[in-house]
C-alpha cells in the first residue's frame, strides 16, 4: 500500500515533522512514537527533525559521515576490525620482540579475535564487545588468564588508536579481576639439600648455579664453560689468566625478564665455590655449556631456547626439578600448585645471601641495588656485584 502524500504545508519539512494548523505548531514523531511539540519557529523545528532524525534514524537519513562509513571510512576505520587484525599484531611482535613462549600465545589469540571481530567495525568496538569477547572464550578460565587476554585486547587495541581505526581503547575501561597472592611455599634449605642429593649431576649443576648467582632457569641454563666477551643475550665465564686472590674470573649474565633494563647485566665475580661447581659439572658429555646432559631421545623436537643438543632445555629444567621434588616427597602435603619450583631457589639465594649481610639486590638483577658498581665492557653497562658465596654443607 503506497504511503499516503503528505499536504503540501509538510511537502518540505524532513520525515516525522507535520505542522499543525490548528495549534500553530510543529509536531515530531519519536522513535518510540510518541510526538512532542517543537515549537512555532519553523527553522527551529526543522533543524532539530533532522539532527533527530540523523542520530536516531541514520539508516534513512543521507549523510557526509554516512556515506564516509560506507566506503569504510577515511582510514579504514568502518571496516571489520578483523581485516585489520593480523597488521596490528605484525606491529606489535616488530616492535616488543617477544620470546617465544608469548608469541604463541599471542599466534593463538589472534585467531580468536578475527573470529570473534569478523563483522563488527573498527570504530563500532565498545566495553560491551570486550566483555563479550572474554565471555565467550574465556569465562570458565582463572583470574589471571582473563587479565591477560584483556591485556592482549588492550594491546591490540592500542595500535589501533595510533593507526586511527578507533577513536579510544575500551579494553583500557575494562576492570581487571582481582588476582589472589602468591600462595605458593617457599624452599627451605631444608628441602634443597633433600632434592639436591637424589638429583643427577645435570640438575645439581643447575641449582648450584642457581643458589650462587640468584638467578632463574632460563639463565642457568644459557650459562657457557667460557666466552671471549660478554655481549646482549649471552651468559657465560670469562677467565683470568692468573687469578686475583680467591678470584679466578667474571659470569656475566644477562637476565632476560628485564632485558631493557641497566640492572639486567649483571657481572658475578667467580670465586671458588662456583669455580668448583664449574669443574664439578665436566664429564664425557662435550658440551659448551654447564648445564649439559646427553638427551635421551634425538628425535624429539629441540626447544627454541636450545642452541646446542646437549644444552638443557629452561622447561625441561624446571619439570625435572618438580618431578624430583615430588619423588623426595618435599611439599607433599600441599596441592601441586602451592609446592615448591625451581624458580624457588632464587628465593632462597636472596634469603641466603641477606642473611649473610650481603645484598642480593644487583646480583638478581634488580634496579636501585646498593653496593654494586657499575662499569663498561664491550660497550654495555654490567652491574659488578660484590663476591659472595652461599654455604650448603649443613
Amino acid at each position: 500500500m503506497a504511503a499516503r502524500p503528505r499536504k503540501r504545508s509538510n511537502r518540505n519539512l524532513p520525515d516525522y515533522l507535520l505542522f499543525e494548523k490548528s495549534s500553530g505548531q510543529y509536531r515530531f514523531t519519536l522513535v518510540t512514537g510518541k510526538r512532542k511539540h517543537l515549537g512555532t519557529d519553523r527553522v527551529t523545528a526543522i533543524a532539530i527533525a533532522r539532527e533527530y532524525n540523523l542520530r536516531m534514524r541514520p539508516e534513512m537519513t543521507p549523510s557526509i559521515e554516512g556515506l564516509i562509513r560506507e566506503s569504510g571510512g577515511i582510514n579504514g576505520e568502518a571496516r571489520p576490525f578483523s581485516d585489520h587484525a593480523q597488521a596490528l599484531l605484525d606491529r606489535a611482535i616488530a616492535d616488543e620482540n617477544p620470546g617465544h613462549d608469548t608469541l604463541s600465545v599471542w599466534v593463538n589469540d589472534i585467531v580468536r579475535v578475527k573470529e570473534f571481530f569478523a563483522d563488527i567495525y573498527a570504530c563500532d568496538i565498545d566495553l560491551e564487545h570486550v566483555n563479550a569477547y572474554i565471555r565467550k572464550y574465556h569465562a570458565g578460565t582463572s583470574a589471571n588468564v582473563q587479565n591477560r587476554k584483556v591485556s592482549f585486547l588492550k594491546k591490540l587495541f592500542s595500535y589501533a588508536v595510533d593507526e586511527s581505526l578507533m577513536i579510544d581503547n575500551p579494553a583500557v575501561r575494562k576492570k581487571m579481576r582481582r588476582v589472589s597472592a602468591k600462595v605458593r611455599r617457599r624452599l627451605s634449605l631444608d628441602d634443597y639439600r633433600r632434592i639436591y642429593q637424589a638429583a643427577p649431576l645435570w640438575l645439581q649443576t643447575a641449582m648450584d648455579l642457581a643458589l650462587q648467582t640468584t638467578h632463574a632457569r632460563l639463565e642457568v641454563s644459557r650459562i657457557r664453560y667460557s666466552i671471549k666477551k660478554p655481549g646482549e643475550g649471552v651468559c657465560g665465564c670469562v677467565w683470568f689468566e692468573v687469578p686475583e686472590g680467591d678470584i679466578y674470573g667474571t659470569l656475566y649474565i644477562h637476565r632476560q625478564k628485564v632485558q631493557h633494563k641497566e640492572a639486567s647485566h649483571v657481572a658475578i665475580p667467580i670465586g671458588i665455590a662456583l669455580k668448583d661447581i664449574i669443574e664439578r659439572s665436566r664429564d664425557n658429555v662435550a658440551s659448551p655449556y654447564v648445564v649439559h646432559r646427553l638427551p635421551l631421545k634425538r628425535s624429539n623436537p629441540t626447544s627454541k631456547e636450545v642452541r646446542h643438543p646437549t644444552q638443557v632445555a629452561p622447561d625441561y629444567l624446571s619439570r625435572s626439578f618438580s618431578a624430583l621434588r615430588d619423588s623426595v616427597g618435599v611439599g607433599s602435603g600441599l596441592p601441586e600448585e602451592q609446592r615448591p619450583t625451581f624458580h624457588e631457589i632464587r628465593a632462597l639465594s636472596a634469603f641466603l645471601f641477606d642473611k649473610q649481610g650481603i645484598d642480593p639486590q644487583g646480583r638478581m638483577a634488580h634496579s636501585d641495588a646498593k653496593s654494586t658498581k657499575i662499569y663498561i665492557e664491550n660497550h654495555i653497562e654490567w652491574v659488578l656485584v660484590p663476591h659472595g658465596e652461599i654455604k650448603t654443607a649443613s
